[in-house]
């Protein structure tokens, strides 16, 4: 049994591929919709803006990234 993506998850892996390969300037909520299969103001109404879709992405990746950045300057 497969478990169904959110819509959320859906809008946020679509924005982190949008933005790796077009970064923060280049990305347009449009491109992020249509990657994630939802309409513009879906997006919007889960995120409001893409800046704040780019911080909750950022925040993510940090946060998955000091603890290994940690390991490295302690070994």
């Amino acid at each position: 049994m497969t478990k169904d993506i959110s819509t959320e998850e859906k809008i946020l892996a679509a924005a982190k591929k949008i933005f790796m390969r077009d970064g923060l300037q280049g990305a347009r909520m449009d491109d992020i919709a249509e990657e994630a299969g939802v309409n513009k103001a879906l997006l919007h109404y889960y995120f409001r803006s893409k800046q704040k879709l780019f911080d909750i992405i950022f925040q993510e990746t940090k946060s998955k990234m000091l603890p290994r950045v940690k390991e490295i300057f302690e070994s």
